[in-house]
């Protein structure tokens, strides 16, 4: 008997991770945790915990700012939970290769988050991590500072 139940056990478990490895099932979402969502904004990937849900009103989707010596293109999205937040905001100056000073806008601290060189700032409201990439400032902010790197990644 207790052999029966070893080989159904054991049959169970190859099962599940056979269906895990070959296709694109999450297995987290097997065991009730939401799946992670990939969003791309002006073409940057962006990844999303599944527990937040993006706040729609709060959305911008490149509207164009013109300042007295640039214009730009402004993006920007709001996730939330029960306990807490990410906005990620993309300003597209569409121009040669930002230079580095240029991000560092906000006065933070050198920092490499996911291996992605930036400035991190911290303030009363919670983290901003700020980097370039080509022609944009993308900033990701959150109030746990452990949310912005598997953001970025």
């Amino acid at each position: 008997m207790n052999k029966k139940i070893l080989l159904a056990l054991s049959i169970a478990v190859v099962a599940i991770a056979a269906v895990g490895t070959v296709s694109a099932f999450d297995l987290g979402a097997l065991f009730g945790f939401p799946a992670d969502q990939h969003v791309t904004m002006d073409g940057e990937n962006f990844t999303i915990p599944g527990t937040m849900k993006e706040e729609l009103n709060a959305s911008v989707n490149g509207t164009e700012k013109d300042y007295v010596v640039f214009k730009n293109k402004e993006y920007s999205k709001r996730y939330l939970n029960d306990t807490n937040y990410i906005n990620l905001k993309i300003y597209d100056y569409n121009t040669s290769d930002l230079d580095d000073d240029m991000v560092n806008f906000m006065n933070g601290t050198s920092k490499d988050v996911s291996g992605v060189k930036g400035y991190l700032y911290h303030d009363d409201y919670g983290y901003t991590y700020t980097y370039n990439k080509g022609s944009k400032v993308i900033a990701v902010q959150s109030d746990d500072e452990k949310l912005i790197g598997p953001v970025i990644a």
